[in-house]
């Protein structure tokens, strides 16, 4: 960062195609950097490649077409009059015909199982259709990666254990960023601790779960 500190230092951590994988850490340990850095949207030293693409200055968007970032407040996503407008949002900006943008708005839109709410006003929503409007944005995209920070967050229990289902049956790779470790052991096989910048376990979460001295070293426990 500007100040000279170094949020992230010596990651070094690799996603295979279709994996769902935890980004575990306490605060300040660097997962919404890592996060941000995934697309461009922070710069940081190292090499960084998505689906074979490997990021630089003049290919941003090219990946960023791959990155599927999805913040942990929705109203920082969601800024069209309507849910329907902000998922086509996307696939217009990229240039894709109206035909093609209104095939992949209904594609996203029933993956996360908002048809019902495409005509309505975003910030008239609960926070959970908010989250799943958001989802649902990037997803029209269609990314090989999507990367969601703390999804659950501000969810009441029925409205998380659905969101954990619609975020199973997604067929792109998932990199969740959470402090919901109930989450992390139904949703995803493998987990990435970070503490302090850097990697300090990476293995299947039940593992890494069941590490009450690493959980308390890294400020999960």
């Amino acid at each position: 960062y500007p100040d000279g500190t170094a949020a992230l230092a010596g990651i070094d951590l690799r996603l295979a195609a279709g994996e769902r994988v935890a980004l575990l850490g306490a605060n300040g340990a660097g997962k919404s950097t890592l996060l941000l850095a995934l697309n461009g949207l922070l710069r940081a030293t190292g090499r960084l490649a998505v689906d074979g693409v490997e990021l630089t200055s003049s290919n941003l968007r090219q990946v960023r077409q791959r990155v599927g970032l999805v913040f942990q407040d929705p109203d920082d996503q969601l800024f069209c009059p309507s849910v329907a407008d902000d998922v086509a949002f996307g696939p217009r900006q990229a240039g894709l015909p109206e035909a093609e943008v209104q095939a992949r708005v209904a594609e996203a839109l029933a993956a996360m199982r908002v048809a019902d709410l495409a005509t309505r006003h975003p910030h008239r929503l609960s926070v959970g259709q908010k989250k799943r409007a958001a989802i649902a944005a990037v997803l029209a995209m269609r990314p090989p990666l999507l990367v969601l920070d703390e999804p659950s967050a501000s969810l009441d229990p029925r409205t998380r254990r659905e969101l954990i289902a619609l975020l199973a049956a997604l067929p792109c790779t998932l990199l969740v960023a959470t402090h919901d470790l109930a989450l992390v052991r139904e949703l995803c096989p493998r987990a990435v601790i970070l503490e302090a910048g850097r990697v300090a376990a990476d293995g299947p979460s039940t593992a890494l779960l069941e590490d009450a001295g690493l959980l308390a070293r890294t400020g999960l426990a």
